[in-house]
């Protein structure tokens, strides 16, 4: 799918911001557009497609039907990478079991929290590869994870390490050898509506809802060396319909299956 879009700056702007906004544009293979003061929503009635607004320290899209731009920020990874540095605990990395060297795909990317997490427990030794299917989402956040620069420097360090790859998981996943990553991870948009959180709405116009299915868990235990875990509402059926050992986790939205890849039979 060819990316559709034009690349503005904020109304007032420097020629740092104008130079990088050009460099954005060049990229990504979009046409760049002075701002010339305009407001968002006439530019977006003027060019009825996405709004992509450079700025010093992010970028915003802004979707034609929708006034809340999407954007990169460390949202939840933040505090979670502090805790987990502090405590040596996190629901993510205890589930998937992450240790350090370990190699990890998160096969559903949206805002990249989880990714930050499991780049913090595998380390400079591990890989993180994160693949999102939706080419507005992957950019946005490909840059923001090159780019952005919080207070917490090993969490810049974690972010500076993963991998984006704009693809489908089971494109991907059809690719790759037997056994030749530690951990695939999956977090799919949720069967059932809960409140959202962590800049999860401006996401869901451009995310993909194509439910998970047989052959891509089928793919996944094979690339697996360890373990496939699935993050899901706790009222999901998917944990039971492909056969998941579920961890419950009182009081909780959400659950986490796992699928033990060592117990395979070859």
């Amino acid at each position: 799918m060819t990316l559709k879009g034009i690349v503005t700056t904020p109304g007032r702007t420097s020629c740092h911001v104008m130079a990088k906004a050009e460099r954005i544009a060049n990229e990504w293979g979009l046409p760049f557009e002075r701002r010339h003061k305009r407001p968002i929503s006439l530019l977006k009635k003027t060019f009825s497609t996405t709004i992509f607004v450079v700025s010093h320290d992010r970028i915003e899209a802004y979707h034609p039907h929708r006034d809340d731009p999407l954007f990169f920020h460390p949202n939840s990874a933040m505090f979670r990478a502090k805790h987990w540095m502090k405590h040596g605990s996190d629901p993510l990395i205890d589930a998937c079991g992450l240790q350090k060297g370990d190699r990890v795909v998160d096969a559903t990317l949206g805002l990249g929290a989880d990714a930050q997490l499991a780049s913090m427990a595998v380390g400079e030794a591990g890989k993180v590869i994160a693949l999102e299917t939706s080419e507005v989402i992957s950019l946005i956040v490909k840059e923001g994870l090159a780019s952005y620069k919080s207070a917490f420097m090993p969490l810049n360090d974690a972010m500076r390490r993963i991998t984006v790859l704009n693809c489908a998981h089971l494109e991907w996943l059809l690719k790759e050898p037997d056994n030749s990553v530690d951990v695939i991870y999956f977090d799919p948009m949720f069967e059932y509506k809960v409140n959202d959180a962590d800049g999860v709405t401006p996401l869901r116009i451009y995310a993909n809802y194509e439910p998970l299915t047989p052959s891509v868990i089928q793919e996944a235990t094979r690339v697996a060396r360890k373990r496939v875990v699935l993050k899901d509402h706790f009222r999901s059926e998917r944990f039971e319909a492909f056969r998941f050992n579920v961890q419950r986790r009182p009081s909780a939205t959400y659950h986490f299956g796992i699928i033990e890849c060592q117990e395979r039979v070859e």
